[in-house]
């Protein structure tokens, strides 16, 4: 039978105090550098061994040749030269020499044959000495490369290892000077999944969390179990199936509680009219007078019964209702009728609220979850009732508020939100948006504080978003002209000539006294040899390339719809620079190797020429602008004497006074035209 091998649960890691939004891939075979030492070089074989080799071949032939007619001409010469000595000598017993000639005539023989052994073997022996060269310098080659390959080996392993201890996957945290996070964009996964990882490290960093889901589909689930697992306090309310046990209007004076309630009657109207408000806001300020301090939703709505007519109401004592008549005549509470029913008919739904109340917004998290009962007129009220709520409870000191988020702040408006902002901000309260779509209140609303952009699948939207990231200036070669050649030209010649002319002439005369007879010859040998070597190389290489400038999208629309779901951009300031860094929320990363759950400070990569892959950046951050820093203006000793500034009143020394009139035309690049 297999056995079954359980793991821990890998959730509670994410509640790992320091803010994550997700984790940025470092590559760290980026740092990998190469063994500096180049390669030994083969040895070669030394030139003169071929030159030799060849010299060998070229008289091989001419050397047997000349070994053997030497050796034996000379034998003939002896020999003759004893035969000649032996006839002299006949007839004495001595032969006067003649086998000394004999010997002699022997030893040259043998010298002129071992002569051609000799020129014969020397093409083999020659060979013989460049194979023996050649492998003492493959021996030695090895050797080195051996030595060469040990030292690169040492190298590599060293790099491996320094790599090895280097995380793979760094945290992405928030910037410290911002509050405020904004969400662009995604699927419910990969919210949910932003959720779980940001939400988990902001309940282990900053304490008590406030979350609103407008979208219906309960995306905190997996956060409320990340908060039961680490043993942290979770309530839930459904809105508005569980109003009765939530009162968002508990606590507050006549006139908080009037402004809360003109505020979300009148937050989706446009350009509403100043004096419907100002009506609204003193009706209900005289009714709240009256029902002080014992308000509610319930009491209010039976005060308003009352003025329309229907002054039996259980929530309110004779005495109430007698001064509520009071204060309006009976004409005028006709006149107002139709002010009076359509604040009913906007309250009326909330009626239940606070009919069972709890203690809520005193636990660690704290999720308002709205019912996915689709768009309606409670639903409405009860959203910008809810934004109103959330900003009375961070102006509360007291509450243990260290975070607020949002989900499907699309349909919020952009002064609640700028108002949910500025009191965050002033009281370090970190405010996360989560936007479904980049329209009209989203466009009003980004950019003031960090922005998150993930899957837009609009392409309208994902062009508005690659707007706000930017555009930049880049360098695109055009055109790449590169010409290599060169020629080699080696001659060589041999030229040998030998001639050789022998003639004779005899004549012979008689007479009756005389007898003469002449005889005469003539011989000549002409030899002429002559070599001639020549050797030109010539190499020429140009290289020439040109470039364009490009203005272009940091990042294209077409990237920010074909986004993975648990894939994020985060466009975020690092000082005085901006920074567009790729993001993974998959909270899956965790189980992986080498994961960081703090932001790692990575050391600059190394050269390309010494980068085993060369690279300028990590491929997962790009820095959009970088603003030149301010350079200080020289002062003239004669601007100090007369007290006078730079760019206050005179120009500088070492720039001319300022030309009126025209002049000329300049380029974008400030050339003149």
């Amino acid at each position: 039978m297999a056995e079954i091998v359980s793991y821990p649960d890998p959730l509670p890691q994410l509640a790992t105090p320091g803010e994550r939004l997700g984790w940025i891939f470092n590559d760290r075979n980026l740092y990998l550098r190469r063994y500096p030492e180049p390669p030994p070089p083969p040895r070669r074989v030394p030139t003169h061994l071929y030159e030799r080799l060849m010299r060998a071949e070229r008289w091989a032939t001419k050397g047997i040749l000349i070994s053997i007619c030497v050796g034996f001409g000379l034998a003939g010469l002896l020999v003759c030269c004893g035969g000649v000595v032996s006839m002299g000598s006949a007839g004495s017993d001595d032969d006067g020499g003649g086998w000394v000639y004999s010997f002699l005539a022997t030893l040259v023989s043998i010298g002129g044959i071992g002569g051609a052994v000799i020129a014969g073997m020397a093409p083999l022996i020659a060979r013989s000495s460049i194979e023996t060269a050649r492998q003492q310098a493959q021996h030695e080659y090895h050797q080195a490369y051996a030595a060469w390959d040990g030292r690169r080996r040492r190298h590599d392993m060293q790099q491996r290892r320094k790599v090895d201890a280097m995380c793979e996957w760094s945290a992405v945290t928030p910037a410290a000077s911002t509050r405020r996070v904004d969400i662009i964009g995604g699927t419910m996964y990969g919210w949910e999944a932003v959720l779980t990882v940001f939400g988990g490290s902001l309940l282990a960093t900053r304490g008590g969390m406030t979350l609103v889901d407008f979208t219906g589909e309960a995306l905190c689930g997996e956060l409320m179990q990340l908060g039961v697992t680490t043993d942290r306090t979770v309530q839930e309310y459904r809105l508005p199936s569980q109003l009765a046990q939530l009162d968002l209007v508990g606590g507050l004076k006549p006139d908080e509680l009037v402004d809360c309630l003109v505020e979300a009657m009148y937050g989706d109207a446009q350009g509403p009219s100043r004096a419907d408000r100002s009506q609204d806001s003193m009706l209900l300020r005289e009714l709240c007078g009256v029902l002080a301090p014992n308000l509610g939703m319930a009491r209010l709505l039976a005060a308003l019964r009352v003025l329309t007519d229907r002054p039996v109401q259980d929530a309110l004592t004779p005495q109430e209702t007698a001064r509520l008549l009071d204060l309006r005549s009976g004409g005028s509470r006709r006149q107002m009728y139709q002010q009076l029913r359509r604040i009913e008919a906007l309250l009326h739904p909330l009626e239940v609220m606070g009919a069972e109340p709890g203690d809520a917004g005193n636990a660690d998290l704290t999720c308002l979850i709205a019912d996915s009962g689709g768009r309606n007129a409670q639903n409405e009220l009860l959203k910008d009732l809810l934004v109103q709520w959330l900003a009375r409870r961070v102006l509360r000191e007291s509450a243990p508020t260290g975070s607020l988020v949002i989900i499907g702040a699309d349909e919020v408006h952009h002064r609640s939100i700028e108002m949910l902002s500025t009191l965050c901000e002033r009281r370090g309260i970190r405010l996360v948006l989560f936007f479904g779509h980049l329209r009209e209140e989203s466009l009003r609303t980004i950019g003031g504080g960090e922005v998150a952009l993930m899957r837009l699948g609009n392409h309208q939207e994902a062009t508005q978003a690659a707007d706000f990231i930017g555009k930049g200036h880049r360098f695109v070669l055009s055109q790449l002209t590169r010409t290599l050649g060169g020629n080699d030209t080696h001659t060589l010649a041999d030229t040998y000539s030998e001639s050789e002319t022998e003639g004779g002439s005899s004549a012979t005369s008689r007479s009756a006294l005389t007898f003469s007879s002449q005889r005469g010859a003539n011989w000549s040998k002409t030899r002429n040899w002559s070599q001639t070597e020549s050797l030109a190389k010539g190499t020429n290489w140009s290289d020439a390339r040109s470039v364009q400038r490009v203005y272009e999208y940091t990042v294209e629309p077409q990237v920010l719809q074909d986004l993975p779901e648990y894939a994020m951009i985060l466009v975020k300031a690092e000082g005085r620079c901006s920074v567009v860094q790729a993001v993974e929320v998959d909270p899956a990363i965790i189980t992986l190797p080498r994961v960081s759950m703090t932001p790692v400070e990575l050391e600059p990569l190394p050269d390309a020429v010494e980068a085993v892959i060369p690279a300028s950046r990590q491929p997962s951050q790009v820095t959009v602008s970088w603003p030149q820093p301010l350079a200080a203006r020289r002062t003239s000793p004669h601007q100090i004497a007369g007290q006078v500034l730079p760019g206050w009143g005179a120009a500088p020394a070492n720039q001319p006074q300022q030309v009126y009139g025209p002049q000329p035309r300049r380029g974008p690049w400030g050339e003149p035209r």
